[in-house]
């Protein structure tokens, strides 16, 4: 727990950009909402291909996958009433492609929706807290009576080994 903590302040007081952890918070999260299968490891290839930061977004996609556990089930019961459309399952059940990323499965095809609506407003707002927290709460952190005391403690020691 305090390896991944030392992690996500490595990450947050680096001069990673702000866009690139946006980008690894919302793949990580449209990776976490998906069940296992094509979808997510298209997803992963896209994360080998872009310059993000990895850390950041294995951590999202394990919270997300977690936080899957709970919404499952809510998830496949709004898409089973929402695509009740005929000539939407005729696409569905008769493109290959489709079949092949499993959209025609209720869970994958509203796990998919949701991540693609939520993707790029996930990036802009991780980008923009990112970049107040570096602006406005970093600095202020640092004069901090209990952050100079955490500076003597193990995880600080930990997270001046990581850097």
């Amino acid at each position: 727990m305090l390896t991944m903590l030392a992690k996500i302040l490595k990450v947050l007081n680096s001069q990673v950009s702000p866009w690139q952890i946006g980008w690894a918070i919302a793949l990580g999260l449209f990776a976490g909402i998906l069940p296992l299968g094509l979808l997510t490891l298209l997803i992963v290839l896209i994360v080998c291909l872009l310059t993000i930061n990895l850390s950041t977004f294995i951590v999202v996609w394990g919270l997300t996958e977690g936080l899957m556990l709970l919404f499952a089930t809510p998830l496949e019961n709004l898409t089973w009433q929402y695509a009740q459309n005929d000539s939407l399952l005729q696409l569905l059940a008769n493109t290959e492609t489709l079949q092949l990323l499993h959209l025609h499965h209720t869970l994958t095809l509203g796990a998919f929706v949701l991540g693609a609506v939520l993707l790029l407003p996930i990036a802009w707002l991780s980008k923009t807290l990112v970049m107040q927290y570096r602006v406005r709460v970093m600095n202020s952190v640092q004069k901090w009576k209990i952050m100079q005391m955490l500076k003597a403690s193990k995880l600080f020691a930990l997270y001046e080994k990581l850097n």
